[in-house]
């Protein structure tokens, strides 16, 4: 179950048009998925592949070796064997996984912002330490934001989903605001 809280990106982050958008329209769109459910699965030693192998019977999800780059629209890998698994009963991933691995309900305490558009790239490499032009769509890796622990997809040619945990949400938000104000930021 899913506890819809306060804004967790801060007052600040109001639907609409921020900072200066060029003559074509915002640079950057954003939003944050609201009531998303995100479960934390990390297999237990020994059971990666069985893992991979229960989570497709489940919900016939095809995941890779367990490496970043092989992740799925509603799997993203974060390290070998762990993932973050989202729009899924939590209940029902405890019980695909079972004891082969760790199931935790993220779903209050991490947040899932999707940023895309033309600038999108520009944006995020003010402060991410990753090279994001080289990654192929559906590419995932677990890295850090200003400091900031995030785990980050490639959605699109020019669109990534990040999640970053809720307690550093109000701050990544109040950067996001202030980063894309010279390419335009539409948030929805």
């Amino acid at each position: 179950m899913s506890i819809v809280l306060s804004n967790p990106l801060g007052p600040k982050w109001t639907p609409g048009e921020h900072g200066s958008a060029p003559a074509g329209g915002s640079g950057v769109t954003a939003s944050h998925a609201v009531g998303l459910t995100i479960v934390e699965v990390a297999a237990l030693p020994g059971q990666a592949e069985a893992l991979r192998a229960a989570l497709k019977a489940a919900f016939g999800m095809e995941l890779g070796a367990g490496t970043p780059a092989e992740s799925a629209e509603n799997a993203v890998c974060t390290g070998p064997g762990q993932y973050l698994l989202t729009g899924h009963d939590v209940a029902a991933v405890k019980a695909a996984v079972g004891d082969l691995a760790l199931a935790v309900d993220q779903s209050s305490g991490r947040v899932r912002v999707t940023v895309s558009g033309p600038a999108v790239a520009d944006l995020l490499a003010k402060t991410c330490p990753l090279n994001l032009a080289q990654w192929p769509v559906g590419a995932a890796h677990a890295s850090h934001f200003l400091h900031i622990a995030c785990a980050y997809f490639r959605r699109g040619e020019d669109s990534f989903d990040l999640y970053v945990g809720r307690s550093f949400a109000q701050s990544f938000g109040e950067w996001l605001l202030h980063a894309s104000a010279e390419f335009g930021l539409s948030v929805g």
